[in-house]
C-alpha cells in the first residue's frame, strides 16, 4: 500500500534536509559575517537564493572583489544543473497543480530535494512539495540566522572549524558526478583546478574570470568526453 503524499509526509521526509542543511549554512552564516554583511543583509541571501554551493561561491567571489559580470556567470554555471532537476521533476508533477505554485516549486528545489521527491511515484501532489521543500528551506535560512548570530560570541578557532563544511559541500557534489558518470567527471574536476590555479597563480588572471574560465572550459570538454546516455 503506497503512503500518502501529505503536507506532513513531506515535512517527515524533509526533517533529514533539514539536519543535513543547517550545519552548512552555520558555516554560510560565518562566511557572511566575515564578508562584513549586516544581519538581514545575510538572512535575505539566503531567503533569496535558496542554493548551497552557488551562494558559497557568490560569497568567494564578493570577498575577492570580483566584478558582477564574474559573480553573475559564475554562478549561472554551478546552478544550471537545477534546470535539468526542475524539467525531470515537472514531468512528476500532479496535472492538477495550479500554474502559481510551479514557480513556487521550482525555486525549493534542490539536490536533495529533488533526489526524495523523485524516488516517490508520480503524480507529485503540491502539499507533498510543499512540505518537503518547506522544512528543508527552513534549515537552510534558520542556519544562515544562527550562523551569523553565533559568529559574534563563537571563538575564531572553532569557527574556522565550522568552515570545513564549505568544502564538504562541494566534495559531496563531485561525489554525486563520480558516482553517475565515472571517473571522467573526476579528471574534468582536477582540470578545472588546474586551470584556475594556472590563471591565478601563473597568470595573475582575477579570481571571478578564472572560475569562468575554468568551469567553461571543463564543461567544453566534458561535452566533448562524456557519453550522452551518462549525463
Amino acid at each position: 500500500m503506497e503512503r500518502p503524499l501529505t503536507f506532513t509526509q513531506g515535512c517527515r521526509d524533509g526533517l533529514p534536509i533539514f539536519i543535513g542543511y543547517f550545519p552548512t549554512a552555520l558555516a554560510f552564516g560565518l562566511v557572511c559575517r566575515d564578508l562584513g554583511l549586516r544581519t538581514w543583509q545575510a538572512i535575505l541571501f539566503s531567503v533569496s537564493n535558496f542554493a548551497g554551493s552557488g551562494q558559497f561561491l557568490a560569497a568567494s567571489l564578493m570577498g575577492s572583489g570580483a566584478l558582477l559580470a564574474e559573480l553573475f556567470i559564475s554562478v549561472l554555471l554551478i546552478n544550471m544543473r537545477y534546470m535539468f532537476m526542475g524539467a525531470e521533476l515537472a514531468r512528476k508533477l500532479d496535472p492538477t497543480i495550479k500554474g502559481w505554485q510551479r514557480p513556487l516549486i521550482a525555486f525549493g528545489t534542490t539536490d536533495e530535494v529533488f533526489s526524495v521527491a523523485v524516488l516517490n511515484p508520480s503524480p507529485l501532489p503540491a502539499p507533498y512539495l510543499f512540505g518537503l521543500e518547506g522544512i528543508s528551506y527552513l534549515g537552510w535560512v534558520s542556519g544562515t540566522a544562527t550562523g551569523f548570530l553565533i559568529g559574534m560570541v563563537l571563538p575564531p578557532l572553532l569557527q574556522l572549524a565550522v568552515g570545513v563544511t564549505l568544502y564538504a559541500l562541494f566534495t559531496i557534489l563531485l561525489t554525486q558526478q563520480v558516482r553517475q558518470k565515472g571517473l571522467k567527471a573526476l579528471a574534468l574536476a582536477a582540470l578545472s583546478g588546474t586551470i584556475h590555479t594556472v590563471l591565478t597563480v601563473v597568470l595573475s588572471v582575477p579570481v571571478g574570470w578564472s572560475f569562468v574560465i575554468s568551469m567553461l572550459s571543463a564543461t567544453f570538454i566534458g561535452a566533448l568526453i562524456i557519453d550522452e546516455e551518462a549525463i
